[in-house]
């Protein structure tokens, strides 16, 4: 499984169109020895829906490892990430070239990424079609 993310999870329920998978997803020090002294370490519960494969025999409660190619990776990095941030920053920039207030500026910067995540959701779905886990 070379140039892929992978996650163990647990399938959850399964239906004819989508099976879910629950990933049990740390940080990096979830694994240490001395994570219960540490208030750092932090475990979430994720669950991710995933088009039902014809070839494979899958159960509820069934342990499987769900991945997805590095590229699409990055890609799901540039839009959760990199694009809201470069919004952000420009509009900052932009804002206080118009002598807007800190805290005016502050207020319409974050606002400004109400329309880039409403244009996300309004394209879940193709984005899902992009962004494929599979099961192994």
């Amino acid at each position: 499984m070379g140039h892929r993310i992978s996650h163990e999870g647990i399938i959850t329920s399964i239906n004819e169109d989508e099976v879910q998978v629950k990933i049990l997803s740390k940080s990096s020090c979830g694994s240490c020895n001395i994570k219960g002294a540490c208030n750092m370490s932090e475990m979430q519960e994720k669950i991710i829906t995933i088009p039902t494969p014809k070839d494979k025999n899958l159960s509820i409660g069934q342990e499987v490892n769900v991945s997805m190619g590095l590229g699409q990776a990055n890609k799901a990095v540039v839009f959760a990430y990199v694009i809201p941030l470069i919004i952000l920053v420009a509009m900052i920039f932009i804002l206080n070239g118009l002598k807007i207030e800190e805290g005016l500026n502050a207020l319409i910067s974050i606002g400004s990424l109400i329309p880039y995540y409403l244009i996300l959701f309004l394209f879940r779905n193709r984005l899902k079609r992009r962004f494929e886990y599979e099961i192994h």
